[in-house]
């Protein structure tokens, strides 16, 4: 298969790098990522701006870095190094750290993800529920995995699949759970603080509330020691659209 490799983390991140050894013996991967850390960048694009592009070579093949945001790099990659023939599938990750419950939003590996959705490209989302200093060899063999199962029977193109991983090895995972999105969200605290010219700034920090109690939520079964996949749809109407504001009255008179 002919694969799009981007992610949130760089192109140097010990994420994207290794879920490139797990796929390039049996894929054709092409790499276009950010140049430097974007997370927590959500959907944005650089419109003021212009992008350039560094390439240095792993393995002697090249890897594209690209001076912009994640939905950026997959842009580029779609519309340049994939002109002449699309890929399969746009892979995104593997990120450092969980993009469960309302983290969706704000994600950039789940952004990277959705340009090929947008695309109608089928395309996943790879995120290690670690923090630090994190080990990815067993979450790119379950990449590796999944992508061959993936090119056995693949899902249609409206589809992006999120996957989260346990941190550690994989004889202490319980097993795969299809999962629903949940709700679970960080708390934010901002820190008040003056600079050298007495000038007052806030430094966002916060901390994840945990997960919000539902077992069939994405949080909770990953921090349970279940690899998760959620399938995700674009279409962001209410499931009763057509009915919630009914009552409303739209026109005068």
């Amino acid at each position: 298969m002919r694969i799009l490799l981007s992610n949130d983390d760089g192109v140097r991140a010990p994420g994207l790098l290794a879920a490139y050894r797990a796929l390039a013996s049996r894929h054709e991967c092409i790499v276009a990522a950010p140049a430097g850390e974007c997370s927590a960048s959500g959907h944005g694009l650089t419109l003021r701006d212009p992008l350039h592009v560094q390439t240095f070579l792993e393995n002697g093949r090249p890897f594209h870095g690209v001076n912009g945001l994640p939905a950026d790099a997959v842009k580029f990659g779609l519309s340049v190094l994939c002109a002449e023939r699309p890929p399969d599938l746009v892979l995104s990750g593997i990120n450092l750290g969980a993009n469960t419950g309302q983290n969706l939003f704000y994600s950039g590996t789940v952004a990277a993800a959705a340009e090929g959705t947008f695309c109608g490209i089928p395309s996943m989302a790879f995120s290690l529920a670690a923090t630090g200093r994190a080990d990815f060899t067993p979450a790119a063999e379950i990449v590796g995995g999944l992508v061959a199962r993936f090119a056995d029977r693949p899902f249609p193109g409206e589809v992006l699949l999120n996957v989260n991983i346990p941190a550690g090895p994989l004889e202490q995972m319980r097993g795969y759970r299809f999962s629903r999105m949940g709700y679970a969200r960080f708390h934010e605290v901002f820190h008040r603080r003056s600079d050298p010219h007495g000038r007052t700034y806030y430094w966002m920090d916060g901390a994840k509330n945990g997960d919000d109690g539902d077992p069939e939520h994405d949080d909770c079964q990953v921090h349970a020691g279940w690899i998760t996949l959620t399938p995700l749809r674009l279409d962001l109407s209410h499931p009763e659209w057509d009915s919630l504001l009914s009552g409303w009255r739209l026109t005068d008179g």
